[in-house]
Parts: structure tokens; sequence; C-alpha cells
């Protein structure tokens, strides 16, 4: 049976085991080994790839040591190194931030969504996101608007793009002042539109088919088929409306006159 660090071991003697351990050992101590042998696991020359990513697992990985990984271009070549350092909340900040910005952009939408990721990381996962969105490739942009937090979608939700936007329509994040704003948007494709309407979750929100009926470019059956189901006292706002396109007034006043049962 291998035997794991004791935390209670001298700190000299934790240090020379971890110097000397074999891949094994190593691999069975790491993501939980004392910071002693840590440091002496980073002059063993057993380690590798896999114990290094384990060593980033280690809650207690001192900042001095994960300074020391984060500098080795060895390590840090290694996409799964630098994430491990940017997520680990003992790295120096300096540090994460240089890494970060050399992140896929789904590691980066994962970081900024993980509440165990300190907050000044993940508010500069969504920085950098933001500031590359326009050069990502629209599969990237489609993977990144069906999961991004909060501050993306600010972004994601003016975007040109139907498959970017049928994406963060299902993104749970999302709430009714967004679906509104996509609702109201001058330039959004129709087809958007559309599928705004028909959507199980926000076609059947008062303000989204409101602000639907608003726009211009809103399809006319999609237009039609929403004023069907508007209360009395919608219809007769909307029949008023002189911003509402005519056909959403005309059908508003024809509901009207068919009475409460039409």
């Amino acid at each position: 049976m291998t035997n794991r660090p004791s935390r209670e071991t001298h700190p000299a003697a934790s240090k020379a085991r971890g110097r000397t351990a074999s891949a094994a050992e190593l691999r069975s101590a790491l993501a939980s080994a004392p910071p002693p042998f840590l440091a002496g696991a980073l002059e063993n020359p057993e380690l590798g790839p896999d114990e290094v990513l384990l060593f980033l697992r280690n809650r207690s990985a001192p900042a001095a040591l994960l300074a020391r990984v984060g500098r080795d271009t060895e390590w840090t070549r290694l996409q799964e190194v630098k994430l491990g350092l940017v997520r680990h909340s003992n790295t120096p900040p300096a540090i994460a931030r240089s890494l970060a910005a050399h992140l896929y952009p789904r590691d980066l939408a994962e970081i900024a969504e993980d509440v165990r990721v300190r907050p000044v990381v993940r508010r500069l996962a969504e920085e950098i996101l933001k500031a590359s969105v326009a050069e990502m490739t629209l599969g990237a942009r489609i993977s990144l608007a069906r999961r991004c937090s909060r501050a993306l979608i600010s972004v994601l939700r003016d975007s040109a793009e139907v498959a970017v936007l049928r994406a963060l329509l299902g993104n749970g994040r999302l709430v009714e002042a967004d679906a509104v704003m996509i609702a109201s948007g001058g330039k959004n494709p129709v087809e958007v539109l559309r599928m705004l309407a028909l959507n199980p979750v926000w076609g059947v929100r008062r303000a989204v088919r409101l602000a639907l009926l608003r726009n211009p470019r809103t399809p006319v059956p999609a237009a039609l088929g929403l004023i069907r189901g508007m209360s009395r006292q919608d219809l007769a706002s909307l029949a008023e409306d002189r911003e509402a396109p005519r056909i959403v007034r005309v059908g508003a006043e024809r509901r009207l006159g068919d009475g409460p049962g039409g």
C-alpha cells in the first residue's frame, strides 16, 4: 500500500519524500499533500504532465509554488496546465491574467460561470470573451451562447446570427428583459422573431409578446397568432398605438370587435 505523506511529517522530511517519490507515489499523494511535499515534488524528475495536473488540484498549494509552475514554459505550453493555474484560488493574479489570455473560449466560458473561481478571474474571463466574440468561429459563438454568463448575454443578444440567437434563447441565464430586447430589435433576423414568438418559454410572456407585436419586423403570421392570446386591455392599447404596425392595430381592433368569446 502506498503511504500518503502525513501533514504532521516534519517539513524537511516531507519535502525530501516529495523529491524522491516514485511516479505512482506522486499520483497518489499530490492532490492532498502538504506544501513541503509539493515543493519537493516540483524538483522530482518523475514529475510529468499527469502529476502536475494533480498538483494543481491541491487546494492548499501555496502561491509561491503555483508561481513556479506558472513560470515554467515546459508546463504552461499545455492547455490543461494553463487552465488549472487560472482556476486555482492561490495562483498569483498576474500569472492568472497572463495565462487566461491564451485559453480557449470554451474554457473561459467555464471559468466565467464557476463560482469556485475568484470573482476577479471570472470577470477577467468575461472581458476576454467580450473582446474576442467577433473573432470566434460561428460554432464557438453558438457554444458560448448556450451557456454563457449574464455579462456575455448582453453582448450576444445583439447578434445578427440566427443560430447564435437560437442558442441564446435556450440559455438558462437568459431573463425576460433579454428576451424583450431581442423581441424589440430593429435589426434582428425575421427568423429569430418568429422563433421567439413560438418559443414555449418566452413566447408566452406578456412583455415579450407586446414587444414582438410592436416590432414591424415580426412576421405577420406570427404577429396575428400573438394577437389571439392578448387580453382585451392589451388589445385596446395596441389598437390605439400609432407606433405599432398597421396590421397589428387592425388585428387588435378586429379581435376587440369579436367580443370576449371571439
